[in-house]
Parts: structure tokens; C-alpha cells; sequence
């Protein structure tokens, strides 16, 4: 294997990075853990245990060994797929963050395929045609999407749609992972928060990168040698105008992990959200750091692929050639 070209020292690069922010994540959500009052078996006595008798749950539990030795031994386990026992019930972790895990996967997944192709179509309709009608109407409505926090939208949805309209359920409380797949209006309203919010800065950027290439004088001469306008807006302005809106789209990556986290607290989702909440409620420090591992994991390679794609991403000249 090559390890002498820019490809490959930027992906090796990309990897020694990302486990060390991985590593420094996993260690500051451990310490802030411990800074928690209580520990787990503080929370299941609940005050009834006497002394003893807590001393032996800790036990029980293993939370009478030191702190770092804890921490070394769940990320040993975790390197090899084994994210330990959960505190508050005894089953092993992975189960336990199963179902949450595909029920978030399902929601970023549904929003991730509509916020390419909304933010996208949006972006080219507004800066083809700029200044015009059509381009008014979504810069304003993407500029106002973007002003609004994603709970305050979340909640003014549930007022007017669900709770005034009745068109649509408010909550998914009471719902499991297989309800959801059965009855897809309790998805209508989450999504709708999560591609408002972050495709708003990427529909900007791709409109602000439309117009930017369609004064470049290589699409003037396109025009005159009678190049059709579907084909120049795909062969030659989408190239160029979307180079951009790809590391935006990393960004954006991020930003839709979080605001999942943040739909499913407000609409009450089994997902991901609501078991680390519990996990963090129970003291439950396996739980905990096996959702921070796996969520960023995901994040990191997020980043790394659009990186990636950004700059495999040449921009095309009319004349079919790389500018």
C-alpha cells in the first residue's frame, strides 16, 4: 500500500486526528460524569439502603474499583465491540442502545436525504434567477428559517399543525420504534424542524455560488456555442457552484446530528436523545460513553467524507476541462 500520495496522507491524517478528538470527547464526558452527585448505586437505593448494603451494590456493580481503571477497561472492551453491562438493568449495553440507535439513524437518514435535493433545487432556482420573485421568496424564508432555534420551531409546528390544525400528531409519546415505521405522520413534523433548520446556510451558499458562476465569462462563451440551459446548469454551473456548498455540507452534517438530538426532546422520540438522557439520569456511565463513542464516530466521518468529496470535487470549465 501507497502512503506517498496527497490522498492518502490527508485520509491517514484525517484518521490520527479524529481518534484524538474521539479519545478527548470520551475522557471529558468520563470526568464530567464522575463530577455528577451520586453514582449508580446512590440512584438505585434511592436513600432506602443503609450503608452496607451500598457498599455492597457498589460492589456488585463495580464501582468500588478506581475511576481511571473503570475507564481503561470499558474503552479496552469497546475497542474490540464490547461496550460493557449497563448499571441500571444488567443488560448489555449494545441492547440497550439498539433500538434508540435505528430509531435516530431512521430520522437523520429521511432528513438527510431531503436536505440534499430541497437545499439544492432551492439554492439553483434562487441563484439562476436572481432578483427576481422566486429568488425573494426563499432567500427570505431561508433567512427566517435560520433565525428560529429548532425548539422554538418545533414548538410553534406543534401549536398551529397539531394542536389548532389536528393535521398531524404532536408527540410520539407512548410510540416504539416499530409504531414509527407503521404510522410515518409522526415523522412529518420532526423532519420538517430538521431540514428547515439546516438546509437555511446551505441553500444560501449554493444560490450565492450559482451567481457567482454564471457571471464567469466561460459560461458567456457556453451560451454563445447554443449550450442548452439544463446542460450548462448541470455540466458546467453545478460543478463549479456546488465545490463550496460540499464543505458547507460537512458543517451541516454536524448541525443535523445535533438538531435530531434536540427534535427528539422536544417531540418526546425514542431515540438516542432520550436514552442518553436516561443514562445520564441513572448514573449509567457505560450507557453514557458508549452513545458519546458512537455518535462521534459518526460525526468524525461525516466530516472526513465530505472532506473527501470536497476535494475530489473539480470544477469543470465550458469547454469540458478542469478551471
Amino acid at each position: 500500500m501507497r502512503f506517498s500520495t496527497p490522498f492518502t496522507r490527508f485520509l491517514l491524517r484525517r484518521i490520527v486526528i479524529g481518534v484524538g478528538q474521539l479519545g478527548v470527547l470520551l475522557v471529558l464526558v468520563f470526568l464530567l460524569s464522575l463530577a455528577l452527585p451520586g453514582d449508580a448505586a446512590d440512584v438505585q437505593s434511592n436513600d432506602v439502603l443503609g450503608a452496607e448494603q451500598r457498599a455492597a451494590a457498589r460492589h456488585l456493580l463495580g464501582l468500588d474499583v478506581a475511576p481511571i481503571q473503570r475507564f481503561l477497561d470499558w474503552l479496552a472492551g469497546a475497542a474490540h465491540g464490547d461496550f460493557g453491562v449497563s448499571y441500571a438493568n444488567g443488560h448489555p449495553v449494545g441492547e440497550v442502545i439498539a433500538d434508540p440507535f435505528l430509531t435516530t439513524a431512521l430520522m437523520a437518514v429521511l432528513a438527510l436525504a431531503l436536505l440534499v435535493p430541497v437545499a439544492v433545487t432551492a439554492g439553483f432556482a434562487a441563484g439562476s434567477a436572481p432578483g427576481t420573485w422566486c429568488d425573494r421568496i426563499i432567500s427570505a424564508v431561508s433567512i427566517g428559517f435560520d433565525s428560529i432555534p429548532d425548539f422554538v420551531l418545533a414548538v410553534l409546528l406543534v401549536s398551529y399543525l397539531a394542536l389548532d390544525l389536528g393535521l398531524l400528531p404532536a408527540t410520539f409519546l407512548g410510540t416504539d420504534l416499530d409504531t414509527l415505521l407503521a404510522r410515518p405522520q409522526y415523522l412529518v413534523l420532526p423532519l420538517i424542524v430538521m431540514v428547515a433548520r439546516v438546509a437555511a446556510p446551505l441553500v444560501r451558499l449554493v444560490r450565492a455560488g450559482v451567481i457567482e458562476v454564471m457571471d464567469q465569462p466561460y459560461i458567456a462563451q457556453a451560451r454563445r456555442l447554443g449550450v442548452g440551459r439544463m446542460s450548462l446548469l448541470v455540466r458546467h454551473v453545478a460543478p463549479n457552484a456546488l465545490a463550496p456548498a460540499m464543505q458547507e455540507l460537512g458543517r451541516t452534517g454536524d448541525g443535523l446530528l445535533s438538531g435530531v438530538l434536540i427534535v427528539e426532546a422536544v417531540f418526546v422520540v425514542p431515540g438516542i436523545a432520550s436514552a442518553l438522557i436516561g443514562a445520564i439520569g441513572n448514573r449509567d456511565d457505560p450507557v453514557i460513553l458508549a452513545i458519546v463513542a458512537i455518535t462521534g464516530v459518526v460525526a468524525i466521518a461525516i466530516n472526513t467524507v465530505i472532506d473527501i468529496a470536497g476535494q475530489r470535487m473539480v470544477p469543470v470549465s465550458a469547454d469540458g476541462g478542469s478551471r
